[in-house]
């Protein structure tokens, strides 16, 4: 990999991660280590208060809606980083194409400056002597 290709990838790599902080910081609600769920609460136990109970799902819904968003927001990274993938090679190909395209009309010039100097000698000497 050339060392142009390696900046555009450290360049696009800082890029999604500065996009992903954003989309991360916007989306972020306000949720303690206490609101997640936990696995090791028995499933039988019941809270004492109905208002416990009612506050309790409420977070754990609250963080059940964060990290939807998050898997949400990691699932679009990952389609920004496609799309970007698919842009930069999009891009070599055209930079492959202008360059093609360029030594073709470079060995166009030369061929039309041969003909000329061919159809006219005294041109001829004076291009060849120039060069």
């Amino acid at each position: 990999m050339s060392a142009e290709a390696q900046e555009e990838d450290a360049a696009s790599s800082l890029l999604l991660e500065d996009i992903q902080r954003r989309l991360r910081s916007a989306f972020r609600s306000p949720i303690s280590p206490q609101d997640v769920p936990s696995l090791s609460r028995a499933p039988g136990k019941q809270q004492q208060e109905p208002q416990q109970s009612w506050e309790g799902s409420a977070r754990r819904a609250t963080a059940v809606q964060e990290l939807l968003r998050s898997a949400h927001i990691d699932g679009a990274i990952a389609w920004l980083r496609a799309e970007l993938l698919e842009m930069c090679f999009q891009n070599w190909q055209l930079t492959s194409t202008l360059v093609n395209l360029n030594l073709e009309m470079q060995q166009l010039k030369i061929e039309n400056e041969l003909s000329t100097a061919s159809e006219c000698p005294t041109l001829g000497k004076i291009i060849m002597s120039s060069e």
